[in-house]
């Protein structure tokens, strides 16, 4: 995953532009995971920049008072940017090297105090056992989790006994492919049964997230902010989406066990995905 989204100003051809540029280039080679964003793909929302600039620790590097980068990084939605201004920095540097040797010291300070945030926020081992039923055919290979009500939606339910928690089920995260971008509405909000409760984008497709039971969401898991792929990764654990208090805990009785939903999911499978099923 791109863990760093450099942004350097459009003014290529002014003092400031090419200092941002410069800057820009020096960072690369100093973090393996890092690239640098195109301010037209980003203006036309392109789909391969889009998931690089959401899926990123985003750093602006604005040449002048314009701060054509950092407002057009704003205007898409981010508003945890990093933002480092040449006019305010070195400015009263004249030396064109010197003044990106500034920049690029202290752009590297404000990048490692990201990154290291950013990760401290992903665990890297479920939080929990998991057992699944699993069947292949062709190159396919699907996974259910035991214990887990299903929604014909290909949602999941989990009851830990005080809520239940939610998320999408490997059937679906194989079929929309890698996930770049979640939206979630925030806790507090009431849902009914089928309610749409926000939506994920992949390159393929966005689908909404349609909830398996009525009840008022408690929790959002805000590390898909940062790390969506996380659905794709662990769409059983570290994958979920919500945690809901339910209204009537009896609505899973309305939803298929994970032996039905397997039989379910197979058929959908051939028919989503265009194999044959052995």
């Amino acid at each position: 995953m791109v863990r760093t989204y450099i942004l350097p100003c459009a003014g290529y051809d002014r003092p400031g532009g090419r200092v941002t540029r410069a800057v820009a280039e020096k960072l690369l080679e100093e973090f393996d995971d890092a690239v640098i964003g195109s301010m037209g793909a980003l203006f036309k929302e392109r789909p391969g920049e889009m998931r690089d600039y959401r899926t990123s620790n985003v750093i602006c590097l604005d040449g002048c008072g314009i701060k054509c980068s950092s407002e057009l990084a704003l205007d898409r939605g981010r508003n945890d940017l990093t933002v480092l201004s040449v006019p305010d920095l070195v400015g009263s540097v004249e030396e064109f090297e010197e003044k990106v040797k500034q920049m690029v010291d202290v752009a590297t300070s404000e990048l490692n105090k990201r990154t290291q945030r950013t990760s401290s926020t992903v665990s890297e081992k479920p939080s929990r056992e998991i057992e699944y039923l699993e069947e292949k055919f062709d190159k396919f290979t699907l996974r259910v989790a035991k214990g887990l009500k299903y929604s014909d939606n290909d949602f999941w339910v989990w009851d830990d006994g005080n809520h239940v928690r939610i998320g999408a089920s490997d059937l679906l995260q194989q079929m929309i492919s890698d996930v770049y971008f979640v939206d979630l509405v925030e806790p507090g909000t009431h849902v009914d049964m089928f309610d749409d409760v926000g939506a994920m984008e992949s390159t393929k497709i966005m689908i909404e997230i349609i909830v398996p039971l009525s009840g008022t969401i408690v929790e959002s898991n805000r590390a898909l902010e940062d790390s969506p792929e996380l659905i794709n990764e662990s769409p059983y654990d570290r994958g979920w989406l919500y945690r809901i208090e339910p209204d009537d805990i009896d609505e899973l009785e309305l939803l298929r066990n994970a032996s039905d939903y397997m039989v379910y999911a197979l058929a959908k499978a051939k028919e989503e995905i265009g194999k044959k099923v052995e």
